[in-house]
């Protein structure tokens, strides 16, 4: 199976998450390991994965299980990246498979809590999409007393998000990239247009009370200046990725 790259999401130091569109009829697909998590040595420069990449993944086994109606186990040594798609032509793609509403990607289950969404263990008809936002986007750095986080508001929606977009990330994708996240929020506030890749988690629970929910937050953040963005080799700063 051959995709394009769509979504590159930090997680666990060590640790990501990749997802992209295929070829012909733009259905998401996220490759995953069958028992494990896919480790950063997946990525550039030593893996196949980047954004924007067109990447084979070889022989592939749908394992789907609500919301995750996108995953599919493949072998850690058969991707390879077979070149990038031109940044004007990634944008026309994800224009055409981005919506304004974000019941359509996920479904009715989808459920608001105050500034924040999720769906039920379970429960809706996909895990991620590209959502086209309905009013304007604040790319925010916030500080803390032992790391730094990035969130992605949404105003007219009433949401603030966690962004996992590892390009925004450097040190291994630990703290943000305060170069790139100063580019981003200059071309926001500029009002230069911007999708999301958006996506739920795998459950967990945010209060000790409370059951596992998928909690939603942004994967990637596209910017129409610079959609062909990629990811700086391992996390590091520096030159882009070749």
């Amino acid at each position: 199976m051959r995709i394009l790259i769509t979504h590159v999401t930090r997680m666990a130091q060590g640790f990501c998450c990749v997802a992209g569109i295929t070829e012909r009829d733009h259905q998401h697909v996220r490759p995953t390991l069958a028992g494990q998590r896919l480790g950063t040595g997946l990525l550039v420069p030593h893996g196949a994965f980047d954004m924007g990449a067109i990447v084979e993944l070889g022989p592939v086994r749908p394992v789907p299980s609500p919301p995750e109606i996108e995953d599919h186990n493949f072998a850690p040594n058969n991707p390879h990246r077979e070149g990038y798609l031109g940044a004007d032509r990634l944008w026309e793609i994800l224009n055409q498979t981005a919506t304004p509403y974000l019941y359509d990607i996920f479904g009715e289950e989808l459920e608001h809590h105050g500034t924040r969404a999720s769906l039920p263990v379970g429960a809706g008809r996909a895990s991620l999409g590209c959502y086209r936002p309905i009013g304007p986007v604040k790319l925010v750095l916030r500080t803390g007393t032992d790391h730094a986080s990035l969130r992605i508001g949404l105003p007219a929606e009433r949401l603030d998000l966690s962004l996992t977009d590892a390009r925004y990330f450097r040190n291994e994708f630990t703290e943000p990239d305060e170069e790139r996240v100063l580019a981003a929020q200059a071309a926001l506030d500029a009002g230069i247009d911007v999708l999301l890749g958006v996506g739920v988690g795998r459950p967990f629970a945010s209060a000790e009370n409370q059951e596992p929910r998928h909690w939603l937050q942004v994967n990637a953040l596209h910017v129409a200046s610079d959609p062909g963005l990629r990811l700086r080799p391992g996390g590091e700063g520096g030159s882009e990725a070749a």
